[in-house]
């Protein structure tokens, strides 16, 4: 396409080709990825001619199921170096207008996943990565098993939810007018 070979010649895709090996180096662990990217980056300036693969499955893919890992306990806001969840909202100034289509959506071939397989087999991540607590499950009236409800009017726009939650069940979309944080000073 146009914007393709336009890309292809411009300095953004020279300076990507020559940092396009760094990252999947370090699927060789801290070491061996800091020694080739010094290599790469002062001796051969990106001009190997090959691409290391393994940087092309998305992040949520990583994600290990809960039974593998030990429960943190993190410890309650100390008010000097962490806060709850109300003041850090406060000061992002997070804004969203009451009346616009919610930005964050699970996605409709994916409905069932949150509460199948994020809650039961992933212990619920995305209850504890996201900063803003956007994310909760609540017993469902009914059945009494956990639901997933969304905030949305709280998120912050880190995206976290859009690149680790497991099985990417997430949709972000752009919100509408200039909601989201207002952070002062940027």
């Amino acid at each position: 396409t146009g914007y393709q070979a336009a890309l292809e010649g411009s300095w953004v895709w020279s300076e990507l080709q020559s940092v396009r090996n760094v990252h999947p180096a370090f699927k060789w662990g801290l070491l061996g990825g800091m020694l080739y990217s010094g290599l790469t980056l002062k001796i051969f300036r990106g001009a190997e001619p090959w691409t290391l693969g393994g940087h092309s499955k998305g992040d949520h893919t990583t994600t290990e199921p809960a039974a593998k890992h030990k429960m943190i306990d993190y410890p309650k806001p100390d008010g000097v170096l962490t806060f709850d969840l109300l003041s850090n909202l406060q000061r992002s100034g997070v804004n969203h207008n009451h009346d616009q289509p919610a930005h964050l959506r699970v996605k409709e071939e994916l409905r069932e996943w949150a509460e199948t397989k994020s809650f039961s087999e992933y212990a619920a991540p995305e209850t504890r990565f996201c900063p803003a607590r956007v994310y909760e499950f609540v017993p469902d009236e009914e059945s009494g098993k956990p639901k997933l409800v969304i905030n949305a009017q709280n998120c912050v726009h880190c995206k976290t939810c859009d690149i680790k939650t497991p099985g990417n069940y997430i949709k972000w979309t752009v919100p509408e007018g200039s909601g989201g944080p207002q952070y002062m000073g940027m």
